[in-house]
């Protein structure tokens, strides 16, 4: 299992594979952000569901707390920490 941290107070449990999976999907919208306009997860690991809309700034993730949004650098960069060898 590992933990995708948006804040300090907004994060989601994942298995190895979701993280993975993720991961891929991040790193193509970062590549070309027109090919989609959502990125959706259910993760075994969490109560929560992983939504994002892909805009052409980046990622709109909705969390109980309102809209948390990820710049391309911001995506990018998890994009990589979830890519478990």
């Amino acid at each position: 299992m590992l933990r995708m941290m948006l804040s300090e107070r907004q994060f989601l449990d994942l298995t190895l594979d979701e993280g993975r999976t993720l991961s891929r999907a991040f790193t193509a919208v970062a590549h070309d952000w027109r090919r989609t306009d959502l990125i959706y997860l259910s993760p075994v690991g969490s109560d929560a569901e992983f939504s994002a809309a892909v805009t052409q700034q980046g990622l709109q993730v909705a969390t109980p707390d309102g809209v948390h949004r990820l710049n391309w650098d911001d995506v990018t960069e998890l994009a990589e920490r979830l890519a478990v060898e």
